[in-house]
């Protein structure tokens, strides 16, 4: 499985494409849509569309995406399928001033699960705590996990948007992100890429050691 990454301008966002023999995956689509398409292969479309949360940078580029690719499935947790319509919980009004609509979800993540969708092969973890809908998307094959705005390298998202949590979010890196092995690799939505092992050492929001 190859993986390229996208940094996005409206808020410096990841967005991940995911590629394998046949078919591309995207990871919060973000709000460079032309970027992103340009590097998608013509002969592997987007089956799939991950999102980690609803927060209007990572689903700005949704319908430019969908335009390309119509039989794309988006998925979601259920808890912000609301979002991708309301400016205010995707804190689109709050943070820029312009409403942000996007398409809704056509699937909700069942936690828990082991997925297979067109050969891509991972499993959900409920983060919640920088929002309510938070996850994060394990790959144990490739040893990697993306953790959507929950854990960052040396950071955490911020909780003071609509229903976050602080005490929520540490929760949520302790009990599902940190059982997860030292060496694997935490690609996030917002920054450098850092491991699991590193963040339980040198993370200054938690004192593991």
């Amino acid at each position: 499985m190859k993986i390229e990454k996208i940094i996005n301008t409206i808020a410096q966002e990841n967005t991940y494409l995911l590629s394998n023999s046949a078919f591309s995956l995207i990871i919060d689509p973000g709000s460079n849509p032309s970027e992103l398409t340009e590097k998608i292969s013509a002969d592997k479309p987007v089956s799939t569309i991950l999102l980690t949360h609803a927060h209007f940078d990572h689903i700005m580029g949704l319908q430019a995406l969908l335009d390309t690719f119509p039989d794309a499935q988006i998925y979601l947790h259920e808890s912000e399928k609301e979002w991708m319509q309301n400016p205010e919980l995707n804190a689109s009004l709050l943070l820029t001033g312009q409403p942000v609509i996007a398409p809704s979800a056509d699937k909700f993540y069942n936690i828990g699960e082991n997925y297979e969708l067109d050969g891509f092969k991972f499993r959900v973890l409920p983060t919640p705590g920088h929002s309510i809908g938070g996850v994060s998307l394990v790959f144990d094959d490739e040893n990697i996990v993306f953790t959507g705005d929950a854990l960052f390298k040396n950071a955490v998202g911020r909780w003071d948007l609509p229903t976050g949590d602080y005490e929520q979010l540490i929760t949520s890196v302790r009990e599902q992100l940190f059982t997860l092995p030292d060496t694997m690799e935490v690609y996030a939505g917002h920054g450098l890429s850092t491991t699991i092992g590193n963040e339980k050492c040198h993370n200054p929001f938690f004192n593991t050691h």
